[in-house]
């Protein structure tokens, strides 16, 4: 067990995020490190808490944390690909089975240069990360069970690289944040989303969905949160000691949950009347070879921009031991 951390001097920390407070970012990770934190600090550190979005939408978290409009929060990855272009590994499709091996492995190749200095360009210490489950198709309409069967719809995507799985599947995909889902389906925008079952529970999306796949694997999504680098220098070293320990707690609580909510969300969608089903084996063998594609598409794209795509997704793989 680590040591409490007696004497620390007092600081106090701005965090925000752009998730609802029932959201699993909030219930599963930052609330439970802000607690974890202040237990191994004997109380030595307080917080200004502002979730949902309260100060700034999850576009604009990265923003907000680098330019010191607060001092920490759970940056989505997939919305900063610009900024962060390398990182962007974790959401390809058809890398890591569970969200406990993306986490474990992210955390492992964050600290390779290649990636790492992505973060310190933007002002960013990284603390920890959560990943979700592989994404699945849950639609507003009928279950999509074939390859073909993606031809023609209109699909929300978080960005980046699940719009080129979008694309290589046959559908359109629209970027929309998370926080605007509700409203895309409801309005008819987009027929479904590649989500996870924890933010389609999250928003309140099931209560729109007919049909939601079981065994896809159309990209994942990684937040990491990340302290503001001034910020981080003005604090003692016990105190980011600490920030540290208590991070390594939160993606093991992180991987608990991630793990024992996907069977429990499976049953409550089809209590409320949800298909919810698996692609036959032959179809998925073709929606899985599209999905390995992506991979590569995605490696050579940030090659031609002069980035190290192809040994971003090496070191990725090798971490993941795929």
């Amino acid at each position: 067990m680590p040591a409490i951390v007696r004497g620390a001097s007092a600081v106090q920390l701005t965090v925000i995020s752009g998730s609802p407070q029932k959201h699993v970012i909030s219930a599963a990770g930052v609330e439970p490190w802000m607690k974890k934190l202040t237990e191994l600090t004997d109380g030595a550190v307080s917080y200004k808490y502002f979730p949902a979005g309260q100060l700034a939408p999850l576009r604009g978290l990265l923003d907000a944390i680098s330019g010191g409009l607060a001092d920490a929060a759970p940056i989505p990855v997939g919305y900063a690909s610009d900024q962060m272009p390398l990182n962007g590994v974790t959401m390809l499709p058809g890398l890591g089975s569970s969200a406990g091996e993306v986490i474990s492995a992210y955390g492992a190749v964050i600290k390779d240069e290649m990636f790492a200095q992505e973060y310190k360009k933007n002002n960013l210490v990284p603390i920890w990360s959560l990943a979700f489950p592989p994404y699945q198709y849950v639609a507003t309409d009928e279950a999509v069970t074939t390859l073909d069967g993606f031809k023609g719809k209109v699909i929300r995507t978080a960005g980046g690289s699940t719009n080129l799985a979008i694309q290589a599947l046959g559908g359109s995909p629209v970027d929309v944040a998370a926080g605007d889902i509700y409203v895309a389906m409801q309005r008819g925008t987009v027929n479904a989303t590649i989500s996870s079952y924890l933010t389609i529970e999250g928003y309140g999306i099931a209560e729109l969905c007919k049909a939601a796949s079981r065994n896809g694997s159309f990209g994942n999504f990684s937040n990491v949160m990340c302290i503001n680098q001034s910020k981080w220098d003005s604090l003692p070293k016990d105190i980011q000691d600490a920030m540290l320990e208590a991070g390594v707690w939160t993606e093991g609580n992180i991987t608990d949950v991630m793990k024992t909510s996907e069977e429990t969300l499976a049953k409550k969608f089809m209590d409320i009347g949800m298909n919810v089903y698996n692609f036959p084996d032959d179809q998925l063998a073709l929606i899985n070879e599209k999905m390995k594609s992506v991979q590569q598409e995605w490696a050579d794209r940030l090659t031609e921009r002069g980035l190290p795509g192809d040994k971003a997704l090496e070191t990725y793989t090798a971490a993941l031991g795929a």
